[in-house]
């Protein structure tokens, strides 16, 4: 455990416990289906009201395989681009070209391995985009989705113009097929969103997209966001230990 990622686990966390968010809060549930599964479900519980969540799974509004530079969500979430493409990777390999974008993938059209659906047949894949940007729809203060196979090479996230390093929140060894629940909020309100890679053929997957408002950010709500990344934090002081 670096001292890098310590300072900004707990620094989240304490920043949770706040009765108002000065920054975006981005917390990382612990590598693993059972741990992404149960950091998903705690998000939900924060949310008040409706939510929205896309899973890229209505085959009639998206075609497997296809490729857009934007892709819009079909139940409302918002938009997601490839700002900046990859190239030299295998989303230059039989019928697909990085510049061409995004694509919904599923197990009979992808060309990678180690991004996979988490729940029906789909997810939203990178095509190793240098840079994914992402366009929530307005009037949420919440978003969480599942991230599959994170950039091995390393990368960020920013939100809002606050960046996060995927050295810092994930680690610098991340293996093949690693799984993720990520949550964000912002008491102001989610803004843009990118996501970085350092090299241009590496990516990742998306999946169950959800856009949402905690409507009250009392102390022990905005705990339980800070949550995934404490035990993402103590699990990796556990293994070096």
């Amino acid at each position: 455990m670096n001292k890098a990622t310590a300072i900004i686990a707990t620094g989240l966390l304490f920043g949770a416990c706040s009765w108002v968010s000065a920054a975006p809060i981005l917390s990382v549930s612990p590598q693993g289906g059972a741990a992404a599964g149960q950091a998903e479900s705690n998000f939900l519980a924060t949310l008040s009201g409706g939510y929205l969540t896309e899973t890229f799974d209505n085959n009639t509004f998206y075609n497997p395989g296809d490729q857009s530079v934007s892709i819009n969500s079909q139940v409302g979430v918002g938009s997601f681009t490839s700002a900046v493409p990859g190239s030299g990777g295998l989303c230059d390999s039989g019928g697909y070209t990085c510049t061409k974008g995004l694509a919904v993938l599923d197990a009979g059209t992808t060309p990678f391995s180690g991004r996979y659906p988490v729940s029906g047949d789909n997810w939203l894949d990178s095509m190793d985009a240098r840079e994914m940007s992402i366009s929530p729809a307005a009037g949420y203060n919440a978003m969480g989705f599942y991230m599959t196979d994170p950039n091995d090479a390393g990368g960020r996230f920013s939100i809002g113009g606050v960046g996060f390093s995927f050295n810092d929140i994930f680690g610098t060894a991340l293996g093949n097929g690693t799984i993720f629940y990520i949550s964000i909020f912002d008491s102001a309100g989610l803004g843009g969103v990118s996501i970085f890679s350092n090299k241009p053929n590496d990516g990742y997957g998306l999946d169950n997209v959800t856009v949402g408002t905690v409507a009250v950010p009392e102390p022990g709500t905005l705990a339980l966001l800070g949550l995934g990344l404490l035990g993402l934090f103590l699990a990796r002081m556990r293994k070096r230990s």
